[in-house]
């Protein structure tokens, strides 16, 4: 029975706490495609910065604006075109959108 239970935990012992990719150059596409949208978005808050809209309303904004960079996550990240996948990933576009727009608004205002 211990040499069952240690065979286990070694087996167990394998899994690390940091997860590996069974493709490790997917797993950089898909970094780069949230690399070129996040800079998209951080470009065109600051764009906005002085516009008098809602930060909610600018993310929305700024989101349609960086639509192509986000298909081109979607399309890396999702290739089985998972609906719930691509809204996932719309949703964190906006909301990444948003977090531009206040840190934006933070940087731009006088201390």
């Amino acid at each position: 029975m211990r040499p069952l239970i240690a065979v286990m935990l070694l087996a167990l012992a394998g899994c690390g706490a940091y997860p590996h990719y069974s493709d490790p150059r997917l797993a950089t596409k898909i970094n780069d495609q949230y690399a070129l949208r996040d800079a998209c978005l951080a470009k065109n808050a600051e764009a906005n910065l002085n516009s008098g809209s809602s930060a909610s309303e600018i993310a929305r904004i700024i989101s349609q604006s960086c639509q192509s960079e986000t298909n081109s996550l979607i399309a890396v990240s999702n290739p089985y075109n998972d609906p719930r996948i691509s809204a996932a990933i719309e949703r964190d576009t906006e909301f990444r959108a948003t977090g531009y727009v206040l840190r934006a608004r933070n940087l731009g205002t006088p201390n």
